[in-house]
């Protein structure tokens, strides 16, 4: 077998293997997630025929196989099924929730002082390093800024959405800047509390 032929063989099934590699590591947002339905359908249709190939290829190449020169047409066509096959795997992938945050938000409100407006922020909902954040905006500076909240997030397995969504409501307190955070029935872990200190970003969890 010519030499060129062999790295190009070599070379395609590479990186049709890492087309598989990243469509498991895209489609479970780096092992955070489960397979869903789609990213199956796509494994069975794309990535278990890319796998069928890179395992025919490696078993040829560690047998150090010589074709004829039928057999070398049939390499040529191993390498462009292999190389077509490839993008659509890197295509089919969903990076956000993984190397972008996936933001779940309700609406925005104001607080009754007028001085910020806020939401609740749910990040990558449904996965394992899933969390929620309280965002706020200072009216009069334009200043936003996000505060962590301590919400067992990996507990909801649903939440419905609505074209308005009020899941989280800021009460005043006698402090200035400081706000009494609940989440509304709307919300699937409604009744918790925690005191909000928008000058120090903190929000303490009130048991």
């Amino acid at each position: 077998m010519l030499k060129w032929i062999k790295i190009l063989w070599i070379l395609s099934a590479l990186i049709n293997l890492s087309g598989v590699i990243w469509l498991i590591i895209g489609s479970t947002a780096n092992f955070q997630r489960g397979i869903d339905l789609i990213t199956t359908v796509i494994m069975i249709d794309i990535g278990i025929p890319s796998l069928l190939l890179i395992v025919l290829s490696v078993i040829l190449l560690v047998r150090r196989w010589s074709p004829q020169r039928g057999g070398v047409l049939g390499i040529f066509a191993l390498i462009v099924s292999m190389l077509l096959l490839t993008p659509p795997l890197y295509k089919s992938v969903d990076t956000s929730g993984w190397l972008t945050e996936r933001v779940m938000t309700d609406t925005i409100q104001m607080t009754t002082d007028g001085h910020y407006e806020y939401s609740i922020e749910v990040i990558n909902i449904f996965q394992r390093n899933s969390y929620a954040r309280l965002y706020l905006k200072n009216v009069s500076t334009s200043e936003e800024n996000h505060i962590r909240l301590t919400l067992p997030i990996y507990a909801i397995h649903g939440i419905g959405v609505e074209k308005v969504n009020y899941w989280v409501k800021l009460e005043l307190t006698s402090e200035a800047d400081t706000y009494i955070l609940h989440t509304t029935k709307d919300f699937p872990l409604s009744g918790e509390r925690f005191e909000v200190d928008v000058i120090n970003g903190q929000a303490i969890k009130i048991e």
